[in-house]
């Protein structure tokens, strides 16, 4: 059995798209699709609104640990930094750098347990948030490389593909931008390799 750990924010928790359980319950879907027994192989969506990567990294652990099986292989999947570059008063609640440190703490962390992947927070409508997404992009970027993490940059596709179209309160994307951003992980080759039955 494989167990599935996605944590994040609100993005992750699938704000806006509530009946379908967000992109990582489409996620689940189209690994069943692509032959994963879903279930008993399981899918723990851990997005928590307004979480910010400090506030991740104070709690992913014993969160994990509480879902833990004995022998049973974990695969995890982070993706925050939305919440980090929100700048309610003018500055982002968490600075580039620290957020940078928190996902590198987090994934070499992670990583003693099971396999890791870190997507990118995807973007926003309002242009300032944006800029400061897609620069903490290439922050979360350059830390995955250096620590071996595979690191999906969704930012660029999704903002290419109209994702932002789909953001009704220019933040938590609908029914098509979370199957959007289903679709993108799900043909990327950590997930893939993930989906494969064994």
């Amino acid at each position: 059995m494989k167990l599935f750990y996605f944590f994040g924010d609100s993005i992750t928790l699938g704000v806006n798209d509530a009946p379908a359980g967000g992109w990582v319950a489409r996620l689940a879907g189209m690994a069943g699709e692509k032959g994963l027994p879903v279930p008993p192989d399981t899918f723990y969506n851990l997005g928590v609104r307004k979480n910010t990567s400090r506030m991740i990294l104070e709690r992913w652990e014993a969160e994990y640990k509480a879902r833990a099986m004995e022998g049973e292989k974990a695969h995890f999947v982070f993706c925050f930094g939305t919440v980090d570059m929100a700048a309610p008063s003018g500055r982002p609640l968490v600075a580039v750098g620290e957020s940078a440190a928190n996902a590198r703490d987090i994934l070499v962390k992670a990583r003693e347990y099971g396999d890791v992947v870190m997507v990118s927070a995807p973007p926003v409508k309002n242009d300032g948030h944006c800029q400061r997404i897609e620069a903490l992009c290439t922050a979360y970027a350059s830390i995955c490389e250096s620590i071996g993490v595979p690191f999906v940059e969704t930012f660029h596709p999704l903002l290419e593909a109209g994702y932002v179209d789909d953001l009704a309160d220019d933040v938590h994307p609908g029914p098509a931008g979370n199957a959007m951003l289903a679709r993108l992980l799900a043909e990327h080759a950590a997930f893939a390799d993930w989906f494969r039955a064994e």
